[in-house]
């Protein structure tokens, strides 16, 4: 842009014969500013420095131009002669800029490609510790607890159902043993009996809970 408003304001000078130096220098000016700021980076504009050896080497060859420019525009009383060599330069430097913004462009896609790599692998690093977490931490204590609910389930329906039958036999054997005067020694002692393996019974499912109990840890 810069370098086609210079062709502008020097061709105005000529042929149309106005005083527009100053509006010249001014625009070669920041024409050299811009291509040095491109060229070696400028912090105020957040722009990089040019690493890549062949864009930097063209970017000199701009320069050379614009300071081609700059030595004719600075003498002074241009004529059709210097605008024609200033044209000429102005040609050589559109293409040579074309040329210049593809490199950039293909920096540009190749940084670009390597923040997209790095995100994937980030990404994907994230996925493993996710992954190795919930099959070291998550996964065992869930198994864990799955476990424990299954044998409180065990022990709840011990105390519900298994339980209750010895339970009811001594209570009943007992019951009999107490009230029933009439009961010979032979029946006694086979109540006795049965009262006792009722109690073995009893206390083998309170052994058998206190074991499954240990278990819940």
């Amino acid at each position: 842009m810069l370098s086609q408003r210079i062709n502008q304001l020097s061709y105005r000078n000529v042929i149309l014969e106005k005083d527009n130096h100053d509006q010249i220098i001014s625009a070669l000016n920041n024409w050299k500013t811009a291509q040095l700021a491109i060229m070696n980076g400028n912090e105020e504009l957040k722009i990089s420095k040019i690493t890549n050896k062949d864009t930097y080497s063209k970017l000199k060859t701009g320069l050379e131009i614009i300071n081609n420019i700059d030595s004719i525009i600075r003498k002074g009383n241009l004529n059709t002669i210097s605008l024609d060599i200033i044209n000429k330069n102005v040609d050589e430097f559109l293409p040579l800029m074309e040329s210049i913004v593809n490199d950039l462009k293909i920096i540009t896609n190749k940084k670009l490609s390597n923040i997209i790599i790095i995100e994937i692998i980030l990404a994907l690093f994230t996925i493993l510790i996710v992954y190795v977490e919930f099959q070291l931490i998550i996964k065992p204590s869930n198994n864990k607890i799955i476990n424990q609910n299954k044998i409180l389930r065990e022990i709840t329906w011990k105390q519900s159902h298994e339980v209750r039958k010895p339970i009811a036999t001594i209570l009943g054997f007992a019951n009999v043993i107490q009230n029933d005067i009439s009961m010979s020694t032979e029946e006694r002692n086979k109540c006795l009996s049965y009262l006792f393996e009722a109690t073995e019974e009893l206390d083998k499912i309170i052994h058998e809970i206190v074991i499954k109990s240990n278990q819940v840890k």
